[in-house]
């Protein structure tokens, strides 16, 4: 049996995620108070299950027999109040995971005790990652992990370029890790202590939030 996934909230946010799961091949059940939106959205997503219904109200979501779905994410625009019922009732039914977006650090709080399983804050961030963008020109995308970690694409920066890895000794000087290589105009591998990093390839590194920063895919000399 495919696993069941429900969005409540169908902006731009929710509708992403329902094309996603869809492409996954996962049943979605999509829900949003706007009628018109629903009507609007069923003939792009002709295979999802598009309902208008009011998740604050225990008792919608119980006759949509929504506790028996697999996951759920609340991402309702800038209602923070509907945001915490919702989320509250979802649990309250027993969906094992839920994913809320939350728009500010005091609703992230709340949701934290009401018991969201994973907070989302989009805005946030990509801010995080464009300022991480513009400060450096070798990143190319950077991925929170939660908690302290995190992950970057990045072109090599100029001072590692012709350097193997165990030159560069980077686990041990700055705590962080080479996991994936792409030499230009090649494949990409898992590097080894001898892969000698040259201009034009991308790494992926891996490691405390701190100490990418502090790094020189983030901080390089100015050119």
């Amino acid at each position: 049996m495919s696993r069941q996934f429900v969005i409540i909230g169908l902006g731009r946010l929710g509708t992403a995620m329902i094309s996603t799961l869809e492409s996954l091949g996962y049943d979605v059940m999509g829900m949003d108070l706007d009628e018109e939106l629903i009507q609007d959205l069923a003939r792009d997503f002709p295979n999802a299950h598009l309902v208008a219904a009011d998740a604050t109200d225990e008792d919608v979501l119980r006759d949509l027999n929504v506790g028996q779905f697999d996951a759920a994410a609340v991402v309702i625009g800038e209602s923070m109040e509907a945001g915490i019922l919702a989320t509250a009732n979802l649990k309250e039914l027993g969906v094992p995971f839920v994913v809320t977006r939350a728009i500010s650090s005091l609703h992230a709080r709340v949701l934290e005790r009401i018991g969201a399983d994973r907070i989302i804050e989009p805005e946030r961030d990509m801010g995080e990652q464009l300022a991480r963008t513009m400060a450096s020109p070798v990143v190319l995308d950077y991925v929170d992990l939660g908690g302290d970690e995190a992950m970057i694409e990045a072109e090599v920066p100029e001072e590692w370029i012709d350097k193997s890895l165990a030159e560069l000794q980077l686990s041990r000087k700055s705590g962080l890790t080479v996991l994936a290589l792409k030499p230009k105009g090649s494949p990409g591998t898992i590097p080894t202590g001898d892969s000698t990093l040259r201009e034009g390839d991308v790494i992926v590194v891996a490691g405390n939030k701190k100490d990418l920063d502090r790094s020189q895919l983030v901080q390089p000399k100015d050119r």
